[in-house]
């Protein structure tokens, strides 16, 4: 008996450690035993704790000073998932002045310093990403279009739009300008400003939820809408919602929307640490420690620059996320010194893994990794109606997988992003395999040198791609690897399904003539003339001038069709015909994009029990 009452005693006491966890409750019109703030709450909270916040909208930047433990996180969690906003902004009840001849067009003066408190003015602040002075002024300024500030105002919710001329704000209801002279705001209300009734918000912070200390571990987020925040481009990155150099958070089901430059950053923020704002001298010293986080389920949305970034970010996870609209602004180099805008973008992203996202609509490439990115992989994601590249791997050498996703309609950025599907430059070891690829703009898959830079003391290469075993349809060009050279090794395509017209050209800047030159031995007379004319090889030659695609089928748009609807989203596919598909499987690739095991001979593209009729497919959320 005595014994056992020592067992059930020392259980008692097991237990009673397991659940001293508490239960921190938020509701922001106060009551017993509650704190007013999230803010309040995250300053008792210890590892374990859960701080459960009522519905409502809480103004105010929380700042976590400590994190959770290895099974004891510290969770910030909505008591209702999509109740709880956490914003930015502030109540602003502005003197406005009509502007004469300009109905529902007002004049006021750009709000003093202290009205944002702790915070720097966004209005005196120029939107910047580069490696310029961060607290540049946009004004005063003159030219054709005026830069871009920090700055945000949102009538009834909406936000109103900041312009770059006082012409068009005059014209265009539901924007706003600083004019050029600095010292007033123009701003153009919606038709159904009301000024008795509409609400005014004006963002004052540039962090919503971003701990006071770098490297806090074990965080969980849950169930919040994060909005309105001034913050800077890279950088730093500064997202509203950052980890902060921290660890092992998870970021789970949460909307992350409108603010300025990037939603949330999963790194570890910028390799000048003694250039990181509010960083206490004793955390300067950490460098390189951000990673292995879980971001999944949250919708990532018109956001000004980019969605989720992250500067070293190893093992960071990027699953299940609807990430939208974001370079919400149209960012470009007029605006920028540096590129930093994407749907997702991570920089020194080894083991990253980023799965079965919905990345639609950006006004940037949709995934883009940089600088780094041995054993990652992107997989099972869907990407639509993105702007310059679906897919983007820059500057690197190892290993990285690229497979099972469906990427289409892809439209052009620019000079080096014309709308390709899958892009690559500057980088090694890429991986591209069983992707179904349709509709894009330019080429399907594009990989070149570009610059001279080194990576890891070796100047950059473009060696050892593999595409194999996917489908590209009615892309605005093939499969485009580098002409072999000491820095364009083992590049090879092959067993590739292409549908409709489609020619193949060498990437980067080989002269014709050389291309040619190696050509001519291979070509009848009739090739040769037809090559010179078209600057590129039909499928019939292309095999014999490179070595590619020489175990590839070409089909009819007739005997293979794809059409996909990016709202629901779903997809359609039909194969035609009549051709049977028995390819060589890639090691490391062994499920499909429904999850399906690859068997020991596979079909090309994504979907392994792919039949000869029609197919109907809902493609997210990916099972």
């Amino acid at each position: 008996m005595k014994r056992l009452f020592s067992v059930f005693g020392a259980g008692c006491l097991f237990a009673g450690l397991t659940l001293s966890a508490a239960t921190l409750t938020v509701d922001r019109n106060g009551g017993d035993g509650v704190f007013r703030t999230i803010g309040e709450a995250a300053a008792k909270a210890a590892p374990g704790d859960v701080v459960l916040v009522r519905p409502g909208v809480y103004r105010e930047h929380v700042a976590p000073e400590r994190g959770g433990e290895a099974g004891r996180p510290i969770t910030f969690r909505a008591e209702e998932p999509g109740t709880v906003f956490v914003r930015g902004s502030e109540v602003w009840k502005p003197v406005l002045t009509p502007v004469a001849g300009a109905e529902n067009v007002f004049a006021t003066p750009v709000p003093e310093d202290a009205f944002f408190g702790e915070f720097p003015n966004p209005f005196r602040r120029r939107l910047n990403a580069g490696g310029r002075d961060k607290q540049e002024a946009p004004r005063p300024a003159d030219g054709a279009l005026l830069p871009y500030s920090l700055g945000q105002i949102f009538c009834d919710g909406a936000e109103l739009r900041q312009l770059q001329t006082e012409k068009e704000v005059r014209r265009v209801p539901g924007s706003w300008i600083i004019t050029a002279d600095g010292k007033s705001l123009l701003i153009h209300f919606p038709a159904d400003y009301d000024p008795a009734e509409s609400l005014l918000e004006m963002t004052v912070r540039d962090r919503v939820f971003a701990p006071a200390r770098r490297g806090l571990g074990h965080i969980n987020l849950e169930g919040f809408v994060f909005e309105h925040c001034a913050n800077q481009a890279p950088f730093p990155q500064l997202g509203m919602v950052s980890t902060r150099s921290g660890h092992d958070w998870v970021i789970r089901d949460n909307v992350i929307r409108r603010a300025k430059t990037v939603g949330l950053d999963v790194g570890s923020e910028y390799w000048r640490t003694d250039l990181i704002p509010r960083t206490l001298p004793e955390d300067q010293k950490l460098l390189r420690k951000g990673g292995r986080h879980l971001v999944t389920g949250n919708l990532v949305v018109d956001n000004g620059l980019c969605g989720i970034a992250g500067w070293s970010c190893r093992g960071v996870r990027i699953i299940g996320n609807t990430v939208e609209r974001n370079n919400a602004l149209s960012l470009t180099t007029n605006e920028c010194d540096w590129e930093e805008w994407a749907g997702i973008k991570l920089h020194e992203a080894d083991e990253a893994l980023v799965e079965g996202n919905l990345v639609r609509f950006n006004g940037a490439h949709g995934i883009w990794f940089d600088n780094g990115y041995n054993r990652a992989r992107i997989t099972r994601n869907v990407l639509f109606g993105n702007v310059g590249s679906g897919i983007f791997i820059e500057l690197g050498a190892g290993s990285v997988l690229v497979d099972n996703n469906i990427v289409a309609n892809t439209t052009p950025y620019s000079g080096l992003y014309p709308g390709r599907g899958i892009y690559v430059h500057d980088a090694s070891g890429v991986r591209v395999c069983h992707n179904l690829v349709f509709d894009n703009a330019a080429e399907g898959v594009y990989m070149h040198n570009v610059t001279d830079r080194k990576y890891h003391g070796k100047i950059v290469e473009t060696s050892d791609e593999l595409v194999v075993n996917n489908i590209f349809c009615n892309n605005g060009g093939g499969v485009s690897l580098p002409y072999p050279g000491d820095r364009s090794e083992n590049c090879v395509s092959d067993r590739n399904l292409f549908v409709g017209r489609v020619g193949f050209r060498y990437s980067g800047k080989t002269p014709w003539e050389k291309i040619a030159a190696g050509a001519a031995e291979r070509l009848t007379p009739e090739e040769r003339t037809r090559a010179e004319i078209l600057r590129s090889f039909v499928p019939e030659v292309w095999p014999k001038v490179s070595g590619r695609e020489e175990n590839s089928v070409f089909l009819a748009e007739r005997e293979f069709g794809v059409r996909i609807k990016p709202f629901e989203p779903s997809l359609y596919l039909s194969n035609r015909s009549g051709r049977e598909f028995a390819l060589e499987p890639v090691p490391g690739v062994d499920r499909d994009f429904t999850g399906n095991r690859y068997g020991e001979k596979v079909l090309p593209g994504p979907f392994q029990d792919l039949g000869k009729k029609n197919e109907f497919r809902l493609l997210f959320p990916v099972m």
